[in-house]
């Protein structure tokens, strides 16, 4: 009997490995990315970037799959200062990239069928480790006072190093090629460690607590380059 139930089993995973119509595999991806730093605390404008990663995909059911994915991220914040002699704003270009694991649900509207574009919606989490905040290559800092409390260049290096957040789009594809449009929006604030020049007679740090949040949007498009489905 326990020989028929393992055997009944192992024939019902073949058949659904064998003919399940969602996409398996592993995919390598590169795309467009603008990351931008939402704060009232730190006056910043976001310049486009790009990503590139690998995908694992999941799942034995033809109108649904799970997305593992590994990627890098990179953009330019426009970062605004005044000079000592406080006469006029400017922009210094800063770096902002990040590591990020993420973990997605793709629905298909338009079931994934050989010959044949595929599409639906996306949701899913992300976390991720943040690069200091740092001056771009070549930026010169000397003398730079960022808007609007006057912080430093060493002041910005003290962003927090993790951010994580919800991720939500659209997927969709035809055969081995796929995409991901998506809106990811973060939740750590990651300027809570940074602090401005207010501190009383015994050093003790007077506040505020600055707020800095993320929002993305990315486009990428993924290639798959090893295949879990006969």
């Amino acid at each position: 009997m326990k020989k028929n139930i393992l055997l009944f089993i192992t024939i019902l995973l073949y058949n659904l490995s064998t003919y399940a119509q969602a996409p398996r595999g592993v995919y390598i991806s590169a795309g467009f990315s603008q990351n931008n730093l939402k704060s009232s605390d730190l006056l910043t404008d976001s310049k486009p970037g790009f990503t590139v990663g690998a995908q694992y995909h999941l799942g034995y059911h033809e109108n649904y799959n799970f997305q593992f994915e590994f990627a890098y991220k990179q953009n330019i914040l426009d970062v605004k200062y005044v000079e000592d002699n406080f006469e006029e704003a400017k922009n210094s270009k800063y770096k902002y990239s990040d590591i990020s694991f993420g973990a997605y649900v793709n629905y298909y509207i338009l079931k994934p069928e050989e010959d044949r574009f595929f599409l639906g919606p996306q949701a899913g989490a992300f976390v991720s480790y943040v690069d200091p905040i740092t001056p771009s290559k070549g930026a010169d800092v000397t003398n730079q006072y960022y808007l609007p409390y006057l912080l430093n260049e060493s002041d910005l290096q003290d962003s927090s190093k993790f951010n994580y957040g919800l991720g939500l789009g659209l997927t969709g594809g035809y055969n081995d090629f796929r995409f991901d449009l998506r809106y990811s929006l973060g939740l750590a604030n990651l300027l809570e460690d940074v602090q401005t020049h207010s501190f009383d007679s015994s050093n003790n740090y007077t506040g505020p607590t600055l707020q800095g949040k993320t929002n993305m949007i990315s486009v990428t498009i993924s290639y798959k380059v090893f295949s879990l489905s006969k």
